[in-house]
């Protein structure tokens, strides 16, 4: 049976983990492979608000995500990430850029038309990793989000941001983002909850994590 606090906390894990990747990009110029598919894998599930369906019934593909929202809200008893600040501006700009896009409904046929003709594509290689495919979801980002007003402009070190084929992973990992904070706000998420709802979401991540051990 569904638990929707569950499913909510693992939307914003998927979130979070899309923005821990996109920042991983930036400086180093490679991310967790697992965390990168699982994410990249619920760009192209659409018609559905089953996160075991997006996401796989196994979390191991969210463990990066999870961390990183676990590391945010005990940041200021522990210390966390060194770049927890820009992570969470990640999160806010997709949670953004989300709600901006749900309000244009031209971008959201732009939006639809292309993920359908990406998982047509998809067919034909063995990963979504593939530089093709990665060309073609940075490109989706490109023309649809990108459209917007509001940008998310990502940090990093600027020889790995210049390197070939970086800024189309990073727009790619945005992308799952942005299906994240879909599915998030779809289940009852809210940016508030984010501030007043810690301690409950916090005890989510710990049962998720207790029950996959």
């Amino acid at each position: 049976m569904s638990n929707l606090n569950r499913d909510k906390t693992l939307a914003l894990a998927a979130l979070f983990q899309s923005a821990t990747l996109a920042d991983a990009l930036a400086w180093r110029g490679h991310c967790d492979p697992v965390a990168l598919d699982a994410s990249l894998q619920s760009i192209l599930v659409l018609d559905t608000d089953d996160v075991g369906v997006i996401y796989g019934q196994n979390i191991r593909g969210l463990q990066s995500g999870l961390q990183s929202l676990e590391q945010t809200f005990l940041e200021p008893l522990r210390g966390g990430h060194p770049r927890q600040a820009d992570i969470v501006r990640y999160v806010l700009g997709i949670m953004q850029v989300e709600r901006q896009l749900a309000k244009s409904p031209e971008l959201l046929g732009v939006l639809r038309r292309r993920l359908e003709m990406a998982a047509e594509q998809r067919k034909h290689f063995d990963s979504l990793s593939a530089p093709a495919m990665i060309n073609n979801l940075g490109g989706i980002y490109v023309d649809t989000a990108g459209q917007l007003r509001f940008r998310i402009q990502v940090r990093g070190d600027q020889k790995q941001l210049q390197a070939s084929g970086m800024a189309e992973q990073v727009r790619a990992v945005l992308l799952a983002g942005v299906r994240a904070a879909w599915l998030w706000h779809r289940l009852g998420g809210r940016r508030w909850h984010l501030m007043f709802t810690r301690g409950q979401i916090l005890a989510e991540i710990r049962t998720i994590i207790a029950e996959n051990h």
